[in-house]
């Protein structure tokens, strides 16, 4: 099915839980004694090397944003509190907390929503299952802004999650304490109760900082002098010579090169997604009223200057529609992966699938949501949680044509 509109992209962040949680290791990689590090299954592509790093905001851009309230809030529709009782208690809360939260110092009307403030000891002595209930419902409402979109950790443990950062070891418990399954990520949406622990105003701008984390891949390509420099070279230029005549020279330099065996992936790419990758938008992105998101980064994958005008929904599904054709895999370099709702056939994130299923992507329109290297698996856990989706490979026509027509010549 074709998309029939491409909506914004959102950001959003299995194994044992308790794993997870209290395991300082990492969920290994197919085939890695180090599960940082490890190799891609060999294939007309080359022979990859990968290593999972973290990013950060700036500080110059967290110093951008207000720090939120350190007084946790729930915010319903006003229709719902009639049957907020009742769903409380299914979800596991005491009904002493219960009578508490519906008392008028707990609860504040406010228009056509109603806020309940948690008392901060009963909501850190809640149990994962019951987080994970109460902020599901509270996800479908973005007022609720850090359950709507949380932190999601994906495929390690918290521990080595902010092995790197600078939050102290008593917050990494707290975070520990507080966190949740979503899928098969563990979520942590109580920013706001971390704040309530910092020992000074740098400090919880530290924390702030620590929870824009996102993992993602360094990428380097294998070229040592068994590299098959042919069949690499026409891989990444789509086996027609687009693209071939900036590849072939750089590829083979490096292969026939003494002492070098290996190239970042960046310089493979086409020149927009080299100049994004592993950065953050810049402010001055702000100039058109909204911020790029996945889809304006999908379809301006070979643009050397973006075509703003992605930045419309409507025009977008339009380029979809009338330039791609779906595909389906073994995927390519360069297809666009639409994530599908299995109902109305939108299109709520995009990404473009590099190779091995490694896939460059933005997760959101956020400003703190970097251009990332990441695997399709790790995505799928972001964006498929629900079990509604899909995910749906679009190819350009003009890549298809060119490419068919370069198979059928002698």
């Amino acid at each position: 099915m074709m998309p029939v509109h491409v909506a914004r992209g959102q950001a959003a962040r299995g194994e044992n839980f308790s794993v997870l949680l209290n395991s300082s290791g990492t969920a290994p990689a197919p085939g890695a004694q180090n599960p940082s590090v490890f190799e891609t299954h060999p294939g007309p592509w080359g022979k990859m090397k990968c290593a999972y790093v973290y990013l950060e905001a700036p500080a110059s851009l967290i110093e951008e944003f207000p720090l939120p309230s350190p007084i946790p809030r729930w915010t319903f529709p006003a229709s719902d509190l009639p049957g907020l009782p009742a769903f409380l208690a299914r979800a596991g809360l005491s009904q002493s907390l219960i009578d508490t939260l519906l008392t008028s110092k707990h609860l504040v009307k406010e228009g056509a929503f109603v806020h309940l403030l948690p008392p901060l000891a009963e909501l850190e002595s809640m149990t994962p299952e019951t987080r994970a209930i109460i902020y599901a419902e509270l996800s479908k409402h973005p007022e609720n802004e850090y359950h709507a979109d949380p932190v999601l950790i994906i495929g390690t443990t918290i521990d080595e999650w902010y092995k790197g950062s600078r939050l102290r070891p008593e917050l990494i418990a707290k975070i520990k304490r507080l966190s949740y399954m979503r899928g098969e990520a563990i979520a942590f949406s109580d920013i706001p109760v971390l704040l309530n622990y910092a020992q000074s105003d740098s400090e919880a701008r530290v924390i702030f900082k620590a929870c824009t984390r996102t993992r993602n891949l360094m990428i380097r390509l294998m070229l040592d002098k068994s590299a098959n420099a042919d069949e690499i070279i026409k891989y990444w230029s789509l086996g027609v010579g687009i693209r071939r005549k900036d590849l072939e020279p750089l590829i083979r330099s490096v292969i026939e090169l003494d002492g070098v065996d290996d190239l970042g992936i960046v310089h493979v790419l086409p020149a927009l997604a080299r100049k994004l990758l592993y950065t953050y938008p810049g402010l001055d992105m702000a100039k058109h009223g909204v911020m790029p998101d996945c889809h304006w980064t999908s379809l301006n994958f070979f643009n050397y200057e973006p075509h703003e005008y992605l930045l419309d929904a409507r025009l977008a599904t339009s380029q979809v529609l009338e330039q791609f054709t779906p595909v389906e895999p073994p995927y390519q370099f360069a297809d666009v992966l639409f994530f599908l709702d299995n109902t109305t056939g939108d299109a709520f994130h995009s990404c473009v699938h590099l190779a091995d299923n490694i896939v460059y992507t933005k997760n959101g329109r956020n400003i703190l949501s970097p251009w990332v290297i990441m695997r399709l698996e790790d995505v799928k856990k972001i964006y498929l949680y629900k079990g509604n989706g899909r995910v749906q490979g679009f190819r350009r026509k003009d890549i298809a044509i060119e490419k068919k027509a370069g198979q059928q010549s002698p």
